[in-house]
């Protein structure tokens, strides 16, 4: 019996462990324009707070919390947080694509059904918008064919589907900004 519980301890414990939050190899980009490097706090039962702030530990093991107001970006295993305003409210949004026309992903909060549940909405940003714009799920094509008048062809990449396909609209964007770039 006391080996059982001493097994089911250690077993809790290390569930308890896994499910908590860890450091990852990071990096922030203060208001100054510098990048430093250290470790940022992840709780993957927590993917809202991605969005919000992040926990920082610079490389002389000093921890300190940055919110959008605060920083200018921050990134962590190949993902790249960047502050936006929107609607007078800064927020971290997560850079899916970045050149002329940037597709970025925000995460929050919602109630459906009397229960809170974590959602995610997409958004155009490029240099002639000051705020993100956000996707427009059922007429995706027409509004990807506005954002790129310039060259019709890309835009038809997308083909006869209308509704936002994210792993269409990446490519189409990605064509779309290397034919920018290499004009």
């Amino acid at each position: 019996m006391k080996y059982c519980l001493t097994g089911l301890y250690v077993l809790f414990f290390t569930f308890i462990s896994l499910a908590q939050a860890t450091f990852v190899k990071a990096y922030i980009v203060n208001e100054k324009g510098d990048t430093l490097k250290g470790e940022a706090q992840i709780n993957p039962k927590k993917e809202l707070n991605i969005y919000n702030k992040v926990t920082f530990k610079d490389a002389s093991g000093v921890q300190k919390i940055y919110k959008p107001a605060k920083i200018i970006a921050y990134g962590f295993n190949e993902q790249h947080f960047v502050s936006i305003e929107s609607e007078g409210e800064k927020y971290f949004f997560s850079r899916i694509l970045g050149g002329e026309i940037s597709l970025y992903k925000l995460g929050f909060e919602a109630m459906r059904m009397n229960n809170v549940v974590f959602e995610v909405e997409y958004y155009l940003l490029n240099s002639e918008t000051k705020e993100p714009i956000a996707v427009k799920h059922s007429n995706f094509k027409k509004q990807l064919a506005d954002w790129m008048k310039d060259n019709t062809e890309i835009a038809e990449e997308y083909g006869e589907e209308k509704k936002f396909d994210l792993e269409k609209a990446i490519q189409v964007i990605s064509n779309y900004n290397a034919w920018k770039a290499g004009k």
